[in-house]
């Protein structure tokens, strides 16, 4: 298939906005040429369609639109991805004219990128200028010298995330996996002109598919899946580390750094990909591809079902949670009830504030949806990020993500439900939760949705749901379904209706008078699971101690550990108190606008955890996690051991989260009792797990 770059815009104009009919002004309007030349070039797209088995609608006095089954849609996304040009539009010049300098070591002369490009040298050199505040951002720059060439100057890891970035936002998972599948099977004629080609050109095709093997084996083995994009940014960054070791080039990493990362939970996924990935290439992996393979799962977490993170940290973060919420409350006037709001951003303002620290960007492929139909949404979290998160730089990316949290909230309501949807998402962070809301808001006959990924669809009984949404075109699938856009509008919410009155076999219903609720079933893995964080909840509680020395800070803290000494928690007192102090060097441990602070480590001399409380005497001044100063008159203090168990970290995360949750918590924990605290934490406990 061969179009001109104006024929390709107008395509990806009319797939853009599948559902609605554009007119020819507006079209003429976006492409800036004249309506008369948008008749003409309808004339060949129509063609075009034709060999997808598409039509082209057109409604006198409305517009046209594209017409047809929807997996041919998506094959004519895929063909537009990966055609052959005659021409470039000057985008797409510029990031041809990247992809150029990224795959080359050496300058590369302006004549030959403009012959290259089939423009002229003064062209080339104003796509240039247009270029350098794209790669600023990955810290790169162009070194350009009469008579020496053009030259992309930066380190090597900052090349490999400009590759990687590139990619990812051009492909969600399966059309890259489509793509490089075809191209290793020569089932492709593309020539190397092709955009998409370039891209993947940057990498081996075959040591991608053999790299992505093996990812997929480890993303089935972690307790998250990975988000799509970070799915496919992880595999492009392997493949690209596999060819620079090949050729002696390593990547630093600092030391003390790794040392940390070693301590984490996926330094250990990312040590059996390097394994994995040192038999499969036959190559010696330095460590230091292990701590990045670490970051980019560290980063790329995406906790379903509302779980915590499992950090220690989690109080600062929820802290934040509850500044973001409050601000947006303010800006919207509005008050946002219930806890799976609170829930669902602590678990994945984590990972952002992990990607926003170590500069890592992510992908977002329905940013440009969010802010055209969210956009007074859009601007308010904008303004309470800025207002909550004072001194980082947020991208809209990630802003994105996080307005389909509170868009999930707002549409958020009861209703009654007595069918069963299953909802596949690609697109990750957030967004299938926001499309189940807005479904479960608008069709009350729901007794269930549930939401996966496409990675997790081989293992649900699809049998078990009465119909099937999903936001991509799915392969080997034996059942009917729909698919639909992830930003629902009215006209793709009475397409849903009608397929669930057509295949669901049951008629939606306006709500009906509410049975006694159905008990909540829980299977057997799920059971054993919820009993050991139980137990352990039950015995962290019925140790915890509340002491009131009437002495300094530290010798409260002394006192303290002398007592877990001797009832076996620890082991060397002095070690534990050492950590502690360390930790509050690190940073701030006062929790802001309360008079607590969280005193936490995780030590080897650590024998069991723990969650004890002091209270002074008298008031003291601390540094606090915002960095300014707080009064302090609790001291809460929480224990783990160094190489604790998942469940040990998820109930010490969840009393950490707990502390800040609401108004109710804080002032209990600031205040409270024994028996007020002990009762608190364990309904709490309860509402978050069954």
């Amino acid at each position: 298939m061969i179009i001109s770059a104006r024929e390709r815009i107008i395509l990806q104009i009319l797939l853009e906005n599948i559902e609605e009919e554009m007119t020819i002004k507006g079209i003429a309007e976006h492409v800036n040429v004249s309506e008369r030349t948008i008749h003409r070039d309808l004339k060949n797209i129509e063609d075009i369609l034709e060999g997808f088995h598409l039509k082209l609608n057109k409604k006198a006095g409305v517009g046209v639109k594209i017409i047809g089954n929807p997996n041919d849609i998506y094959q004519l996304r895929v063909s537009i991805l990966k055609q052959d040009y005659v021409e470039y539009t000057p985008d797409e010049r510029i990031l041809v004219a990247l992809c150029t300098l990224l795959d080359h070591q050496e300058p590369i002369k302006l004549f030959s990128l403009a012959k290259e490009l089939g423009v002229t040298t003064a062209t080339v050199s104003n796509d240039l200028d247009k270029l350098e505040p794209t790669i600023e951002k990955f810290n790169l720059r162009l070194l350009r010298k009469r008579g020496y060439g053009i030259e992309l100057v930066g380190t090597e890891e900052d090349k490999r995330k400009a590759i990687r970035s590139l990619i990812s936002d051009r492909f969600d998972v399966p059309e890259f996996l489509k793509m490089v599948k075809e191209n290793i099977q020569k089932k492709s004629s593309n020539k190397i002109d092709s955009i998409s080609e370039r891209l993947l050109g940057l990498v081996q095709k075959e040591k991608l598919l053999r790299i992505e093997n093996i990812i997929e084996d480890i993303n089935e083995q972690l307790p998250y899946p990975l988000a799509d994009s970070s799915y496919v940014g992880l595999v492009v960054h392997i493949a690209l580390a596999m060819e620079r070791i090949q050729r002696g080039e390593n990547i630093s990493f600092k030391e003390d750094y790794l040392n940390e990362l070693s301590k984490t939970k996926e330094f250990e996924f990312a040590t059996q990909i390097v394994e994995r990935l040192e038999r499969t290439f036959d190559i010696v992996i330095p460590e230091e591809e292990i701590g990045y393979i670490t970051m980019h799962l560290r980063g790329a977490k995406v906790r379903y079902d509302n779980k915590v993170g499992i950090k220690d940290e989690n109080v600062e973060v929820a802290m934040l949670v509850r500044t973001l919420i409050t601000n947006v409350e303010k800006l919207l006037h509005t008050t946002l009830l219930g806890d799976s709001l609170f829930q669902g951003l602590l678990a994945h303002l984590q990972p952002t504030l992990y990607r926003l620290d170590q500069k890592m960007r992510i992908s977002n492929p329905l940013l440009e949806n969010i802010k055209e139909d969210y956009a007074e949404l859009f601007a308010v979290v904008q303004k309470a990020v800025e207002l909550t998160l004072v001194n980082r730089d947020v991208p809209e990316e990630e802003i994105g993500y996080l307005v389909l949290h509170f868009g999930s909230a707002l549409n958020d309501k009861k209703i009654t439900k007595d069918l069963k949807l299953l909802i596949i998402c690609s697109s990750g962070i957030g967004t299938s939760k926001m499309l189940a809301a807005k479904i479960i808001n608008q069709i009350p006959s729901l007794s269930e949705v549930k939401t996966a990924s496409v990675f997790e669809l081989k293992n649900i009984s699809i049998d078990e749901y009465d119909a099937i949404l999903s936001t991509i075109p799915l392969e080997d699938i034996s059942r009917d379904y729909l698919v639909v856009n992830p930003i629902l509008s009215d006209k793709d919410l009475e397409e849903v209706k009608s397929y669930l009155q057509k295949n669901s076999g049951h008629l939606l219903k306006e709500a009906k008078v509410i049975e006694a609720p159905k008990q909540k079933c829980m299977d057997f893995q799920s059971f054993l699971l919820f009993t050991e964080k139980s137990q352990i909840l039950s015995t962290v509680l019925k140790e915890m101690h509340i002491w009131d020395e009437g002495v300094s800070l530290g010798e409260s803290l002394k006192r303290g550990l002398e007592v877990l000494k001797q009832q076996g928690s620890i082991l060397s007192n002095t070690e534990v108190y050492e950590a502690l102090e360390a930790r509050a060097e690190i940073g701030g441990l006062a929790i802001p606008e309360t008079n607590l602070a969280l005193y936490h480590t995780s030590s080897n001399q650590i024998e069991s955890p723990s969650f004890d409380i002091i209270d002074l005497p008298e008031m003291v001044s601390l540094r606090a996690m915002n960095g300014a100063n707080e009064m302090v008159k609790r001291v809460l203090l929480l224990l783990a051991p160094l190489n604790a168990s998942p469940s040990v970290m998820e109930v010490l995360s969840f009393l950490s989260a707990s502390i800040i949750e609401s108004e109710r918590s804080i002032d209990l924990f600031n205040n409270g009792n024994k028996e007020e605290l002990l009762n608190f934490i364990s309904s709490q406990f309860l509402r978050h797990h069954l």
